[in-house]
């Protein structure tokens, strides 16, 4: 059976109790965070095998997000303790809309630590993919170690999938944060943009073909919030979603729920960079943005997001 394998951040999310400002706030709920690793559940939620890669401090904070992991089916057998560098924490409140601000503690992150002695065990399969963002490019061994699965994924015709998940207050200069993405961008087989990092990339609201479609890359996803979503095709065809009207309280993980359910697709039908094209898309898009819908009606990324019945049940 194929399998998901997203290597990444892994870290808490202090969420904001109530609506505010992080300077207001008083009070905060502790959930396991990470973008990668959310992506990662909702496919284990979808009832696929997932695995993740990263790193923890060997604390109580590392021991409750592996353990998070686990009691959510994810393979967690390939992720490290470190009492040479801390849990990564993230501090988050919610203004009326549902909208977030952060504050990060990553300076000290055991997630740009990880080496490829890590991961040196790790075998891909064809039908297998990678996923990665690039919150957890921020280091030279982190990036080494990525490109060093990434190619061994190639090699053993597994699919790479990026969502940059761009968090601009973690980088000292934007053009480092765009270099490094625009660096990683060929690598995939698949990519994932918001349209405000769409404009941060292309310098526009409108794809940059030339520009995206290099490299590796086959598709490319725009996802616009309660907008919808498209999927734009190498081969110049598009897919459209308007998305689905949902009391939001919560946008956290409603990026990683679209692209984890996305990438379910991808893993029911087996797809290799061979395979990848066909015409199920607008199906897959759909419920995409069903899982994202959805996760945005609760609290918290992992525990607000659905599986397929409870998304199908609630989403129409």
């Amino acid at each position: 059976m194929s399998k998901l394998y997203s290597i990444g951040e892994l870290l808490i999310d202090f969420q904001s109790v109530g609506t505010g400002s992080l300077k207001d706030t008083k009070q905060f709920v502790k959930n396991a965070g990470g973008a990668p690793a959310n992506v990662c559940v909702q496919v284990s939620k979808l009832g696929h095998k997932a695995c993740y890669l990263s790193k923890v401090g060997k604390d109580g904070f590392g021991d409750f997000l592996i353990q998070t992991l686990k009691d959510e089916g994810v393979d967690v057998s390939n992720i490290s303790q470190t009492d040479i560098c801390d849990t990564s924490l993230a501090f988050v409140s919610f203004g009326k809309d549902g909208e977030r601000e952060f504050s990060f503690y990553r300076r000290t992150a055991a997630d740009l630590a990880f080496t490829e002695q890590d991961f040196a065990t790790i075998r891909f399969c064809a039908g297998d993919i990678l996923e990665f963002g690039s919150v957890a490019l921020k280091t030279d061994v982190a990036k080494s170690t990525h490109k060093y699965l990434i190619d061994k994924a190639i090699q053993s015709g597994a699919l790479v999938c990026f969502d940059p998940n761009l968090r601009f207050n973690l980088w000292e200069d934007k053009e480092q944060l765009r270099s490094v993405v625009n660096e990683f961008l060929p690598y995939a087989h698949v990519i994932k943009l918001g349209a405000d990092e769409l404009q941060f990339i292309c310098g526009t609201d409108q794809p940059d073909m030339a520009k995206l479609f290099c490299g590796n890359v086959q598709e490319l996803l725009v996802t616009d919030g309660s907008r919808g979503a498209t999927l734009y095709t190498k081969e110049g065809k598009q897919y459209n979603c308007r998305g689905y009207k949902v009391k939001a309280v919560d946008t956290t993980g409603a990026g990683d729920s679209f692209f984890g359910a996305f990438i379910a697709g991808l893993l029911d039908s087996n797809a290799t960079p061979q395979t990848l094209l066909h015409d199920d898309y607008q199906t897959m898009l759909n419920f995409a943005c069903k899982c994202g819908a959805y996760t945005t009606t609760g609290y918290g990324a992992i525990p607000a997001m659905g599986d397929r019945h409870t998304v199908e049940t609630a989403i129409k």
